[in-house]
């Protein structure tokens, strides 16, 4: 057993109270390595989820609707690092795209709206990232949907425009239309942020 006599603890006290050229933090951790209660340690901050978990960590996996992930984002001569989620999936109406230049079949089938969030957590800026492109949505039999390329203010209920500039910091909100087959329902979003990397992918709740 190991015993270690207070005398110790009490001569660096005594020695600090008379005002020997002890400094007060050398004070404090002699008599804290000795036993004593003065300066208690803290325990260090654990990081965030969000924030411990790696780049591109996610590529494969299927998240939960709206949980995010950080993405290597590559594009040509384009690059920078993404924390990106899939926020919903809103079944819309015919209705909503008058302003949409659609072929007679295309009439005919169910618009989706995947609302997708973008904060650019790198260092690089982007410029004209088209961060909504790599947005897929799959229909109940595992088939791509047909997405939709429209102007912001085209489609009321599925807002959203690409910004010229993304950079260090910059947030956005952006809003994809995508067509689906009568009778089929959204499966999962896919965003593809590096064609090396595999997607990441949200599953989609009953609509």
């Amino acid at each position: 057993m190991r015993i270690r006599s207070t005398r110790n603890r009490t001569a660096v006290a005594v020695l600090c109270a008379a005002g020997f050229a002890l400094v007060a933090t050398g004070c404090n951790d002699n008599l804290a390595q000795d036993g004593g209660s003065e300066t208690p340690s803290k325990a260090p901050k654990k990081p965030s989820a969000s924030a411990s978990k790696a780049v591109d960590s996610d590529a494969g996996k299927t998240l939960a609707l709206g949980e995010t992930t950080p993405i290597t984002y590559k594009r040509s001569d384009k690059t920078g690092t993404l924390r990106i989620a899939a926020k919903s999936v809103v079944k819309g109406a015919q209705s909503d795209l008058d302003k949409v230049a659609l072929k007679a079949e295309e009439r005919k089938l169910q618009p989706y709206y995947v609302t997708m969030s973008f904060e650019n957590i790198g260092k690089n800026s982007i410029k004209y990232p088209f961060l909504s492109s790599p947005t897929n949505l799959r229909d109940s039999r595992g088939e791509d949907g047909k997405s939709l390329i429209t102007l912001d203010g085209d489609v009321a209920k599925c807002p959203g425009e690409d910004p010229d500039d993304f950079n260090k910091g910059n947030t956005a909100t952006l809003c994809k239309v995508f067509l689906l087959p009568s009778g089929e329902t959204p499966s999962v979003v896919s965003y593809t942020g590096d064609f090396d990397k595999e997607p990441v992918f949200w599953k989609v709740g009953e609509n």
